[in-house]
This record gives structure tokens, sequence and C-alpha cells, in this order.
């Protein structure tokens, strides 16, 4: 049986847990025999939508990908767009380990060539600094992304369903017939929940834009990755990194 490590890399309080509520529904697309386990940090931010935010949060983050692998994890997915301490994770594992971002990227290639995101917030430097950066972490992506915007709700008011959905329609549908876009991106884990009648409105209003939710995408991803027995952990880069640790 294939187990997989579902790291949530927020605090566990109710407000993000309310906001973790659709993976079941991104479970779907797994086997049914594999099984995953989920945790949240000890301790740490909310919502990861600065780099500061990132920054505290990124240790506890790999030392519960250490922790998965000890425990017999096959494989480790990271449950945020921006991809939070992914790379340190891979450097410590010997397992793969994903993220929301490549992996969406890295699907979304295969789907076209002209990508909108969309990502949780209002207009703010913050938002768009980060973007940036993870942008900037990964060039070869970047000339496929021609439009970006924003919820105009933060990550932990995701579940108001009513406003994502029209907020998300009008963004894919400008994003189709004004920019040319064949795939739009959701960027933000916490938006899974919504992924089915989001495709179902849009194939009501006649667009046909290819709809990409990363935290599916990114398991099924990792999934296809332990079968067929392929690796991104970078772990025989360094020499036992965890052990010359000062305590």
């Amino acid at each position: 049986m294939m187990k997989l490590k579902l790291i949530l890399p927020v605090a566990d309080t109710p407000a993000t847990r309310k906001a973790n509520e659709g993976i079941p529904l991104a479970l779907r697309t797994l086997d049914p025999e594999t099984e995953v386990s989920v945790s949240f940090l000890k301790k740490g931010f909310e919502a990861l939508n600065t780099i500061t935010r990132i920054g505290y949060n990124s240790p506890g983050i790999a030392e519960a990908a250490v922790t998965a692998e000890k425990e017999g994890a096959d494989g480790i997915f990271i449950n945020c767009f921006a991809d939070p301490a992914v790379d340190m994770a891979r450097e410590l594992v010997h397992v793969p380990v994903f993220g929301g971002f490549r992996s969406a990227m890295m699907a979304a290639l295969g789907c076209g060539k002209r990508f909108a995101v969309m990502i949780p917030g209002k207009e703010d430097p913050a938002g768009t600094f980060l973007l940036n950066k993870v942008i900037e972490n990964n060039p070869e992506f970047k000339d496929s992304i021609v439009r970006r915007d924003f919820t105009d709700l933060d990550v932990l008011e995701l579940h108001d369903k009513e406003k994502l959905l029209e907020r998300l329609a009008g963004f894919a549908e400008e994003s189709a017939c004004r920019y040319d876009c064949d795939c739009l991106i959701l960027g933000c884990t916490a938006m899974s929940y919504i992924i089915d009648d989001l495709r179902a409105g849009l194939c009501r209003r006649g667009c046909r834009i290819t709809v990409l939710e990363p935290l599916s995408t990114g398991l099924k991803m990792l999934e296809s990755f332990v079968t067929l027995g392929l690796n991104n952990s970078t772990a025989h880069l360094v020499n036992n990194e965890m052990d010359q640790l000062i305590k």
C-alpha cells in the first residue's frame, strides 16, 4: 500500500480547519489503495501569504517532512500553492516532495500555453511580491503566465462559495475571451472544494477553458511519481544535513 503524507503548513485552528474542508474531494482522484495521512504544524501562522510567514513556518514544515519519512511516507505533499519549504524538504528526505505551484504548472503545460492564475487576497503589494518571487524561482513557467488577479477574498475567507464562484467564473471567461488563455490555475489549495461547481458553471456559459486545481493535481502527480519510481529529492547532494544542526 502506498502511503502519502499531506502536510498542512499552517497552525491548527478552527479557521484553518474550515479552509481545508475540501481535502476529501481532492483525494477522489487517487487510487483507493493509496493511504493519505494529514497533519498541521504545531505552531505558526494561519495563512502563508507573505515572505515572512513562509519563512517563519518553514522550519516546522521541514521537521514535519523528516518525521513523515521516518514514519514510512512514500511521498510528501506540502499543501500550499506557494511551495513553502519544498526545496528544503527535498534536501532532507529521500522520497518525492511536491507543493502546489510546480505541480500545477507542470500539468498546465500539458493542457496549453497561456495561463491565467487567480490567487487569494485583495490587490496588495505583499501578495503580488510573493507570487513574483515564486515565479522568479521557477523561470521556466514565467512566459506562460499571461494574466494574474486576486479573488478579493483572503485565504481564510475562501469558503464564501457564492462570492468565490462568481469571481472565478468571471475571471475565467474574460481570460479565455480577451486574453486567449487556455488554462485557469486556481492559485490556492483551499479552493479545491469549488472545482466541480466552477467547471459546471463555465460549461453552462459555454466557456471551455481548462480549470486546474493544485491540490488534487499535486497529489495525483506525487502518487504517479511513486508508482513510476521517480524522485525529485536532492538529499543525496548534502551529507546528513540535520545532524549538523546546533541545538
